[in-house]
C-alpha cells in the first residue's frame, strides 16, 4: 500500500510537469483549462505529500530518503507558492516564473533521487 501511494504521487508529478509544459505552448483557447488542471493537480499532490511521513516509516527507509523528502517538500512548496503568486495579475513577472521553474527543477531532481532510494529500500 505504501508503494501505491508513492506511485500515485509519481504519476501526479509527471502530470503536473506535462501540464505545466503544455501550458507554456497552449493557445489562447486552451490556456485556462490547462492552467486550472495544472493547479488542481498540484493541490492534490500537495495533499498526498502531507501524508508521506507515515509512508516513509512504513517501508523502513534509510535516513537519506527522509532528507530527500524534505528537500523535495521545500522545493515543491516553493513551486506551489510561486505558482499561486503568478496567478495574481498584478504580481505576475518573469522573476516569479523563473523562481517557479527553478523550484520545479529542484523538486524533479529530488524526487528522482528519492525514487532511487525507495527502490533500494524496497529491494533490501
Amino acid at each position: 500500500m505504501a508503494l501505491n501511494r508513492f506511485a500515485t504521487i509519481a504519476w501526479l508529478l509527471v502530470a503536473i510537469l506535462v501540464s505545466g509544459l503544455w501550458e507554456t505552448v497552449a493557445g489562447r483557447h486552451l490556456y485556462v483549462p490547462i492552467a486550472i488542471t495544472h493547479k488542481l493537480l498540484a493541490v492534490l499532490c500537495l495533499i498526498l505529500l502531507l501524508r508521506i511521513p507515515g509512508t516513509i516509516r512504513a517501508i523502513q527507509a534509510p535516513p537519506s530518503l527522509a532528507a530527500m523528502a524534505v528537500v523535495f517538500g521545500i522545493a515543491y512548496l516553493a513551486a506551489f507558492v510561486t505558482g499561486a503568486v503568478q496567478s495574481i495579475p498584478v504580481c505576475a513577472s518573469s522573476l516569479w516564473l523563473n523562481v517557479h521553474r527553478a523550484a520545479a527543477g529542484i523538486a524533479v531532481i529530488a524526487s528522482a533521487v528519492a525514487a532511487r532510494l525507495i527502490v533500494m529500500a524496497v529491494r533490501s
